[in-house]
């Protein structure tokens, strides 16, 4: 279920520790043992831990869940340096699926730090919100056929068992309280991306106590409401051909870029494009079905990172002039049945923005974000459409207060980000006492980590911003853009 939504959108040695204030009928030892995940070479620690679902009732066999943990060990045994633990985005990722893809990234902070990933509630392998159905072609289904009601109250039905209301961003920090005093540390050093800032502020909210300092990149802040990517999506484009035109070879190759994507959109506003092609994963013959919403969602997605914006102009191009095999291989690049490492739990996503976000929008809200060329109504459609059958509760009264805590925070925007532009940043570091802004020149959405490790392995370190070398956010990084099937200029 949802897969068309979702194609739409794109340590220290522990014993045991009791966890907190558990009922006398349940036992619940926490045990951190030796094992070995995806993609990670060295051992890791895994364990469980178990919390209250409602935690509005005391911890027991029918409320509770148990929450995925594993730590990327240290590799100097003997420092006694506070763990990083790190907040995945979404709403939605599960943080453990991600341990091989930040061990790369993260391998100096391990040198000092143990890296403490936890499967948020309602993902992974903590009682995940999965709407997954059977595997569908994301080039050739036609979303136009989708029964969105139907698809969503089957979803629902697939955890009926679970308490929705406790599925929410406060319940998770409490989550991670647990998680960090039956680690048995007094602070620790938060890393959250995307909406893992989100989480990180909360936990900045609720518990300062408990951080020793925040690295935020791509932010979200209490204030903001998720769920409108039409204007920032427009801004990241018109980046994109500004770039294109400043480019020597890309302007030639594409001089009239922007006209091509209206192009290009005004036709399958009209219409869905239906054509016979070979299937770029499977070699098949098939029946691609190019819609609008499709496809603006898709060419929303190259502008994530780097290395797939450069390859837009080309993309748009060759559509535009009624050759849509790019185009046809960048949406049917996987046809892969297994979930990808980061993939959402598109279950969580939707109780969490459907309660947290979409509810606080004003009619402006929706009026300015549809004022865009790029996406109009579908900068926000994806959501709002599945919103209206989703159940409702109420978010804290509190949840948009923004953050005061006087916690040294770090915060990080790409110049590029087509979801978190830098305003947001801006709007987050407007209410904190002790914080600093980077804008990381050549990057796009959670860029820190490709671009500034170093000075981020220091504020760590120091907790402080003095000395620290930030020019990794504005080192030269040439402007690449495939212009033809041949190469990259």
């Amino acid at each position: 279920m949802f897969r068309p939504f979702v194609l739409a959108i794109t340590l220290l040695t522990i014993g045991h520790a009791k966890a907190f204030n558990e009922p006398s009928e349940i036992t619940n030892e926490f045990v951190l043992s030796e094992c070995f995940v995806e993609n990670v070479r060295s051992k890791a620690r895994c364990g469980k831990l178990n919390v209250p679902e409602n935690r509005d009732l005391p911890l027991s066999q029918s409320n509770q869940i148990s929450l995925n943990i594993v730590v990327l060990p240290k590799f100097k045994e003997e420092s006694k340096a506070l763990p990083l633990l790190f907040l995945a985005g979404g709403p939605g990722q599960a943080a453990t699926e991600l341990a091989g893809m930040l061990n790369g990234p993260l391998h100096d902070l391990r040198q000092e730090h143990d890296i403490v990933l936890i499967d948020q509630r309602g993902t992974g392998q903590s009682s995940p919100l999965k709407c997954d159905a059977e595997e569908i072609d994301s080039l050739t289904y036609d979303d136009k056929n989708l029964d969105l009601k139907q698809e969503t109250l089957d979803c629902l039905s697939t955890f009926s068992d679970k308490h929705l209301p406790s599925y929410n961003t406060y319940n998770s920090i409490e989550d991670f309280e647990d998680v960090r005093k039956a680690l048995g540390f007094e602070q620790v050093h938060i890393f959250g991306g995307s909406y893992g800032t989100r989480a990180g502020f909360a936990y900045l909210k609720l518990h300062p106590e408990s951080i020793k300092t925040a690295i935020l990149d791509s932010n979200a802040p209490m204030e903001l409401v998720i769920g409108f990517f039409g204007k920032t999506s427009e801004r990241a484009f018109e980046l994109l051909v500004e770039d294109c035109k400043a480019h020597k070879k890309c302007n030639e190759a594409f001089p009239n870029l922007k006209q091509d994507f209206m192009s290009l959109m005004g036709r399958l506003q009209k219409s869905p494009v239906t054509q016979t092609a070979f299937h770029p994963a499977t070699g098949e013959k098939v029946t691609m079905v190019l819609t609008q919403k499709k496809v603006a969602e898709a060419l929303r997605s190259t502008l994530y990172d780097l290395s797939s914006r450069q390859m837009l102009p080309f993309i748009v191009n060759r559509a535009a002039n009624e050759d849509y095999r790019a185009l046809a291989a960048w949406i049917g690049r996987s046809v892969d049945s297994e979930r990808a490492p980061g993939a959402l739990y598109t279950g969580l996503t939707m109780n969490i923005i459907c309660n947290e976000d979409i509810p606080r929008a004003l009619p402006t809200d929706f009026k300015n974000d549809a004022d865009n060329y790029f996406n109009g109504e579908l900068g926000y459609s994806m959501f709002t459409e599945v919103c209206q059958y989703w159940p409702a509760w109420e978010a804290p009264n509190d949840f948009t207060t923004p953050v005061t805590a006087d916690v040294p925070v770090l915060l990080f925007s790409g110049k590029y980000d087509p979801v978190t532009p830098p305003a947001y940043g801006e709007m987050a570091i407007e209410h904190l006492p002790k914080a600093k802004h980077i804008v990381i020149e050549h990057g796009s959405h959670v860029a820190s980590l490709r671009h500034c490790v170093e000075p981020i392995k220091d504020f760590v370190k120091t907790a402080s911003f003095e000395n620290i070398d930030f020019s990794c956010a504005t080192d030269s990084v040439p402007n690449m853009f495939f212009t033809d099937l041949n190469q990259l200029h």
